[in-house]
């Protein structure tokens, strides 16, 4: 059987029109795009669900072992069950979130090995922070900074403990801000979110995020003056610092037991 190659009358007109311009078919088209606003993504009812399961996990309102019925999850959000299991998937994956038989979907509990490596990653993202503030005059928002240390101030004012360690992890995520990569970004916030489920299992919040606000504070100072090289020091030993009691509240948690 014969095949028909002959271009439809829609296509004789594009090219017949670009020849009058004098171009070719698809230039004469990218001519006439460019005015054309771009659209910004507009997230799924799941990624919404999401995001506000992550929200609630890193300000400290949802703790570790809580746990998220699917159905009463759906009828709060107004969403089906499917948009909440797609939600649940998301977040299993960034390791927020856990499935057992019999019991559901509940917020995850960490192990001493979750700690290890997110203060591992830590270390590597906030001194590469510091490194790039001092040697390729990356730009640090001191702003931002210092409105991260007087959320901490009011909390702590207020005793509002919880609030305290969610302007830490701010203070923080500013600093790594500073290396210039909405990536890192992405990824910092996400790693941020699951150490506060390490947090959340520290049994006394009001030393442990206290005696960290006032080193915020330092660090600030230490950044604001130029003192990079004392910034770095002080930096790494805070981490080092934070991360012990964290691992010691994981292992004491009654959590899934940790590994050695």
């Amino acid at each position: 059987m014969e095949v028909n190659t002959r271009p439809s009358i829609v296509e004789q007109f594009w090219w017949r029109a670009a020849l009058m311009a004098g171009g070719t078919e698809p230039a004469r088209r990218a001519r006439d795009l460019p005015g054309l606003p771009a659209l910004a993504p507009l997230p799924t009812a799941a990624e919404r669900a999401a995001s506000l399961i992550r929200e609630y996990i890193f300000e400290g309102k949802f703790l570790p072992g809580t746990p998220l019925p699917e159905a009463s999850l759906a009828q709060a959000l107004q969403v089906s069950r499917n948009t909440v299991r797609e939600a649940f998937r998301t977040l299993m994956n960034e390791h927020l979130l856990a499935y057992e038989v019999h019991r559901g979907v509940t917020v995850r509990w960490l192990t001493a090995a979750d700690v290890r490596d997110i203060y591992a990653l830590r270390r590597l993202l906030e001194l590469s922070a510091v490194d790039m503030i001092s040697d390729a005059g990356a730009v640090l928002d001191a702003g931002a900074l210092s409105a991260a240390v007087a959320a901490g101030e009011a909390a702590v004012a207020q005793a509002r403990w919880r609030d305290v360690g969610t302007a830490n992890l701010r203070f923080h995520a500013v600093l790594v801000a500073s290396i210039g990569s909405a990536r890192a970004d992405e990824f910092f916030l996400r790693l941020m979110t699951e150490l506060r489920l390490g947090f959340l299992a520290v049994s006394d919040p009001e030393s442990f995020h206290g005696s960290f606000h006032t080193r915020n504070k330092e660090l600030r100072a230490l950044l604001d003056s130029g003192r990079y090289e004392a910034a770095r020091s002080a930096l790494t030993a805070y981490l080092e610092d934070a991360e012990g009691p964290v691992l010691a509240a994981v292992d004491a948690s009654g959590g899934p037991a940790a590994d050695s």
